[in-house]
């Protein structure tokens, strides 16, 4: 591969970079606008998601010829659309195991941030910043009340796309300016 062409990957892909991150923090602005609403559709999403995940195990089951794994596999699609119902049926209540789901996600997305810092030469300012901040959030957020952790959910949510939106923004830039 010449040089021109590694060049020209390198602006494509911080151009890609700047887009993708600016669609982040699009995000973060619109969950942050409807904070209580969005947490509860992406709970009934999962709801939807886990119901899918169900029929397409319990689909697997019957179109096997074999016994391998048949009637574990068969109790995990059935336990798959149970859960699924149940979560369709309390979207509010199931609220609140998604904001523990999430606040484990903030910590481990913040501390594997950590981590890859030190394979990027670059942006490593901002990914500290956005790593802290999502650490901070997810620790926030187990400590304090359920009920105002689901209040809060939204918000940190919303937060923390929007750092992640421009340390995306940020790296992409100063990636487009190396070449």
């Amino acid at each position: 591969m010449t040089d021109n062409q590694q060049k020209n990957l390198v602006k494509q892909e911080g151009n890609c970079g700047i887009v993708m991150g600016a669609l982040i923090v699009l995000t973060g602005v619109l969950v942050a606008m409807t904070p209580v609403l969005s947490i509860i559709s992406l709970t009934a999403l999962i709801a939807v998601g886990l119901l899918f995940v169900g029929v397409f195990t319990l689909v697997d089951v019957f179109r096997r010829t074999g016994m391998e794994r048949r009637m574990l596999d068969g109790l995990l699609g059935i336990f798959f659309i149970i859960l699924a119902i149940l979560i369709f049926f309390n979207p509010v209540g199931s609220a609140i195991g998604l904001t523990i789901w999430v606040a484990a996600w903030f910590i481990v997305r913040g501390v594997m941030e950590l981590a890859g810092m030190g394979a990027s030469p670059y942006g490593r300012s901002f990914m500290a910043l956005d790593a802290i901040v999502n650490i901070v959030l997810g620790v926030t957020l187990f400590c304090i009340n359920p009920i105002t952790a689901q209040a809060a959910l939204g918000y940190y949510v919303a937060i923390s796309l929007m750092f992640w939106g421009f340390s995306v923004i940020h790296r992409s830039i100063l990636l487009k300016h190396l070449v």
